[in-house]
């Protein structure tokens, strides 16, 4: 949605209204809910009521998105985690150089390709672009969107139930299935295996002459 569209949307009265009523239905009552994955989720305990704040503010411009159809205790989950992942980077900016939040930067690059589940915190979808080296990017560029996206989202640090469902969100699921989660990522890193060495630089393609 362009800026001005958004803007639109935001101060339009009928808008207004709908998510009002949408907010009251499917967010508040789980506020308590939301209040406990911020405290979870949040490094220091100042932050915590601001990412409250600003993730119920979150959930009142774009609730109109939410499928009354799907779980919506897995939806609040979903929306909030990710939601407090982007503020946390955010407020925590990253040098290119040097220790990256609680992971060096070396030490990337590695984490991308090991075939074991990821939980770094300092890795999000908006971010990785700062942090990967160039030889990475292309790399990751390579693959297909459907493999990409739950890469990234594991590196950032989410289960696999909840990219699950964000994919199915999205479109990219036509079924909540985790095994295809699974499947979708461990073809990710089997590929970028076949372009990159452990430390992240491009693997030479032998020679036929």
């Amino acid at each position: 949605m362009e800026q001005s569209e958004l803007s639109n949307y935001l101060t339009d009265e009928e808008s207004i209204k709908t998510r009002t009523a949408l907010f009251n239905k499917y967010v508040y009552p789980y506020r308590n809910l939301i209040y406990h994955i911020c405290i979870k989720n949040t490094a220091s305990e100042d932050d915590i009521r601001d990412n409250y704040n600003e993730v119920l503010l979150n959930f009142y411009k774009y609730v109109c998105t939410y499928d009354p159809s799907r779980s919506v205790k897995t939806w609040i989950y979903a929306v909030t985690s990710r939601c407090i992942f982007d503020l946390e980077n955010k407020r925590h900016r990253f040098r290119r150089t040097g220790e990256v939040g609680c992971v060096e930067i070396e030490q990337l690059s590695d984490e991308l390709l090991d075939e074991n589940e990821l939980s770094s915190n300092c890795i999000s979808p908006d971010n990785y672009q700062e942090l990967f080296s160039d030889e990475v990017l292309c790399a990751l560029q390579m693959l297909k969107p459907m493999y990409r996206d739950p890469l990234l989202l594991q590196v950032s640090g989410y289960k696999l139930d909840e990219i699950t469902e964000m994919l199915h969100q999205q479109g990219s699921l036509k079924t909540p299935n985790i095994e295809t989660t699974k499947s979708r990522i461990f073809l990710a890193k089997k590929q970028l295996r076949e372009l990159l060495t452990r430390d992240g630089k491009r693997k030479k393609r032998e020679s036929n002459d």
